[in-house]
């Protein structure tokens, strides 16, 4: 069944959405029929599942059947502090890989090897809608969140930070401290990697250096990788 995000509705009994986007999903691109069944949800920790009753040009009619209870969020946090890379297409990239190995939080900024990229309003709003897809698709149940900044080497929250680095630790290494918290904040660079200076504040922040072996991996590609072997732990 196809799965659709509506966090600021109250869900569990029969409804009738008229957002268009809704509508011309369900009557021009799925062209579903009505008796068929989807899945709302809200990020209250369920799955909801409606039968469509009827289609019209302005509204989607629902029945409610039942709900289900979702547990693939991960029970620890992790956040992306991520620095901007060269090209749009790779925050793209970026966003859905990490919303399906379980990130709850972006938070973009510009390190001192950054290129000058432009973000617009409009941008942020296609990359909210890219989240919104992936968490559809992956059966995430809460939106993570997306904050773009101009601060250099934002202070992370609560929880373990590590900033990428290439040979600094080995992966066993890394077996033996992914589990020693809830919650992890993780840096990575740009195409051109990190500056001195930088490493100097990652020391200043207590920022962890680590590494996932000898290979240099891309900026788009190395996050998602780290995200899911902690995610498992």
């Amino acid at each position: 069944m196809q799965r659709f995000s509506f966090l600021d509705l109250s869900l569990g009994q029969d409804i009738s959405i008229s957002e268009e986007t809704f509508v011309h999903q369900i009557a021009h691109v799925l062209r579903s029929r009505p008796w068929e069944q989807i899945i709302l949800f809200n990020g209250d920790g369920y799955d909801y599942i409606y039968t469509i009753v009827a289609i019209t040009k302005k509204s989607i009619v629902l029945t409610y059947s039942e709900k289900q209870q979702n547990s693939s969020d991960f029970p620890m946090s992790i956040r992306l502090y991520q620095s901007l890379p060269n090209k749009y297409e790779k925050i793209e990239y970026i966003l859905q890989k990490w919303v399906e190995v379980g990130v709850s939080e972006f938070i973009f900024f510009r390190a001192e090897r950054s290129q000058k990229l432009v973000i617009h309003a409009r941008k942020i709003e296609r990359f909210q809608e890219i989240v919104r897809e992936a968490t559809e698709q992956c059966w995430g149940n809460t939106l993570p969140f997306i904050q773009f900044l101009e601060t250099w080497i934002p202070s992370p929250k609560e929880g373990i930070s590590y900033f990428l680095h290439t040979k600094s630790l080995r992966w066993a290494t890394l077996k033996s401290i992914a589990h020693t918290s809830d919650g992890y904040n993780i840096f990575i660079g740009p195409e051109g990697g990190w500056s001195e200076q930088e490493a100097i504040i990652f020391d200043q922040k207590d920022i962890q250096n680590l590494s996932l072996g000898t290979r240099i991996l891309r900026t788009e590609t190395a996050g998602p990788m780290t995200a899911f072997f902690l995610a498992q732990r």
